[in-house]
């Protein structure tokens, strides 16, 4: 791209990561512009007005009609000639612009509040109606070296990508500062830096939601806790406005920050800040909306659903055709369908502060991003791990594999000749199939007959003919239907009222509870309680399936871990010992007995301690 809408080349300065030698290549230098910044104490103008131009081919300019200028309060239009008139908030510190479909901004697109102020457009050289864009969220950049490495490694991916991205969306926790204000203010402008400066090595534009964990305590005796603009002035001064939108194709995005440091929420003598967006930036979000070039719907960026951050957000949506929602916050690869649909996008950073989770998110993804393609008003999207090309989609984790099973993997980029191989031993491989060709990827299948093999745990590996490249994942072969003859019977216990988990959501309807196919009880309607379940001796085999069958199609339900217990002995699913593992290492031993599993087709919402999944398996090893 010729010119870039949040970065722009006015003083830029290489920085060295201290204490880090740049030579292995790992970490990328640090490029910082000089930046528009408040000008503090200067008394607001009573008016604001400018012009937006467009530059031509030929070196001359024109007036920009229809151009959405605003304070972060109000929102103008620009007439005909090009020309504005805005009436400032006595709090706002910037005057900006909306970047149009099919121009790019020349210049700066926000500049510190004065009484005049000017604007620049160019023709867009790139056909907006097709292009790709990225969603990374939760870098958490600080101190640790893994984060700058990590961030740097995501940069070379994207740079590398053919046909590159048009742009970057980061729905929020750009850093890893504390949620309370506690961090200093030079750690502040070190982790702020360090994210700013590793992300314009980018070829592209980014876009950012500041995010709780990315607010400051840099210029709190300026903006004290109480004040809305509180743990603002940092991010103001490294990437701009806070609350802004942009246009691209047929699409009106707007950056939503829902963090503010009101002094209402202490926890453990520290006051956090309040997730629940105040009236004036409502306000300002209501008249954004207005404003939207015709032909174009909306898709929103914040940290979590705005239904539940946003007073009237609901009805501001319905009016203003918004359509989705681009979420993050909760380090997992989720998605709800509700009246404005969301996705949450993983987390880049996994957990990469905590060597011992494998940088892994709590629902297993690798540490990661989406990647989104747009053709006129319609997206597709896939989740790409961080430093891996070859995924394997289907099944997930521990399913119970039966009769005959489809594998679906992909390879992103492939590379000449490269093709996926599967093996169950690891070391006699046979091809997949290619199946298509999507934006970025081979998808491939293959189909594997399960009644060959032994019931009871296997694992099935994927790799590149080319690079070698390979993902493994474990399942359950559950064919058998005989009786392992033992002589003692077990118990199936779960919950639907378990420690820790918010909310508790118990079935609207009855619902059957399937032990390998055979009803051995129910869960009653709203009613939170902790269930336990005798299981017959003659009913155990090798491999065995629980699965909830719901009167009501649409129903749903929290449930916490299903155990099987038989001699003494707890028994789990597969993958949920596996998010219990990454919960260990992430939150301690406590974090096992948090949350559960979102069972059935009820909308409800996934966490990071809340997987969706409707069957579990259980392996008996010990037989009389």
């Amino acid at each position: 791209m010729r010119s870039f809408f949040l970065f722009f080349a006015i003083a830029a300065i290489l920085l060295p990561l201290s204490g880090k030698a740049l030579a292995d290549g790992s970490v990328l230098p640090l490029v910082l512009h000089e930046m528009p910044k408040p000008n503090y104490g200067v008394p607001v103008p009573e008016t604001v007005t400018g012009k937006v131009t467009v530059t031509h081919g030929d070196g001359t300019l024109s007036g920009m009609a229809k151009v959405s200028v605003t304070d972060g309060y109000s929102v103008v239009k620009t007439d005909s000639a090009g020309n504005y008139r805005l009436t400032p908030n006595a709090d706002a510190v910037f005057v900006y612009i909306t970047r149009p479909s099919g121009y790019d901004v020349t210049g700066l697109w926000y500049k510190p509040l004065a009484a005049e102020a000017d604007f620049t457009l160019e023709v867009a050289a790139e056909d907006e109606n097709e292009f790709i864009f990225v969603h990374v969220t939760d870098t958490h950049t600080s101190g640790q070296l893994r984060s700058q490495e990590g961030l740097s490694e995501f940069v070379r991916e994207l740079n590398a990508l053919r046909p590159q991205p048009r742009f970057v969306v980061n729905s929020g926790d750009l850093t890893s500062l504390h949620k309370a204000l506690v961090t200093s203010p030079e750690v502040g402008q070190r982790d702020l830096n360090s994210y700013v400066g590793i992300m314009n090595n980018l070829d592209m534009p980014h876009y950012n939601v500041a995010g709780d964990h990315t607010d400051s305590s840099y210029r709190m005796a300026d903006f004290p806790r109480g004040d809305y603009r509180c743990g603002k002035p940092l991010y103001w001064e490294h990437l701009g406005p806070n609350f802004y939108s942009f246009e691209y194709g047929k699409i009106h995005f707007m950056s939503i920050d829902s963090s503010y440091h009101l002094g209402k929420r202490p926890i453990k003598d520290l006051e956090y800040p309040t997730l629940e967006i105040q009236p004036m930036h409502t306000a300002w979000m209501g008249e954004d909306m207005s404003a939207r070039s015709d032909g174009t719907h909306i898709i929103t960026s914040s940290e979590t659903d705005l239904a539940k951050e946003c007073p009237g957000f609901l009805d501001m949506a319905a009016e203003h055709d918004v359509r989705f929602q681009l979420t993050g916050d909760i380090h997992v690869v989720s998605e709800k369908k509700h009246e404005v649909p969301y996705r949450t996008g993983g987390a880049l950073a996994g957990c990469w502060w905590n060597a011992k989770c494998n940088q892994l998110c709590p629902d297993l993804n690798p540490q990661g991003y989406l990647i989104y393609r747009v053709v006129g008003d319609k997206m597709e999207h896939f989740y790409k791990g961080l430093g891996q090309r070859v995924a394997m989609n289907a099944p997930r984790l521990g399913a119970p594999w039966q009769g005959t099973v489809t594998i679906e993997a992909h390879v992103t980029q492939p590379q000449d000749g490269e093709i996926l191989e599967w093996s169950l031993d690891g070391e006699n491989w046979e091809e997949m199939s290619e199946v298509s060709r999507p934006f970025y990827r081979t998808l491939y299948e293959t189909d594997i007959d399960t009644t060959t093999l032994p019931d009871g745990q296997t694992t099935l590996h994927l790799r590149s003919s080319v690079t070698g490249e390979t993902r493994t994942r474990e399942f359950v072969v559950a064919n058998s239907r005989e009786s392992l003859g033992l002589e003692t019977d077990a118990v199936l216990a779960f919950s639907t009222a378990a420690y820790s988990q918010r909310p508790v959501a118990a079935p609207k309807g009855n619902v059957e509870v399937l032990f390998n196919d055979t009803v051995v009880g129910q869960v009653t309607p709203d009613t939170a309680k902790d269930y336990s379940f005798p299981i017959s001796a003659e009913s155990l085999r090798k491999a065995n399936i629980v699965r909830f069958q719901f009167e009501v199609g649409s129903d749903g339900m929290y449930i916490s871990s299903p155990v099987l217990t038989h001699q003494q002995q707890p028994l789990f699913d597969i993958r949920d010992h596996a998010v219990n593992a990454i919960k260990r290492a992430h939150w301690g031993d406590d974090a096992v007995r948090w949350g559960g599993f979102v069972v059935g087709e009820g909308n409800l919402l996934e966490t990071p301690f809340i997987r969706k999944q409707d069957s579990f398996c259980f392996v008996v090893e010990t037989a009389n």
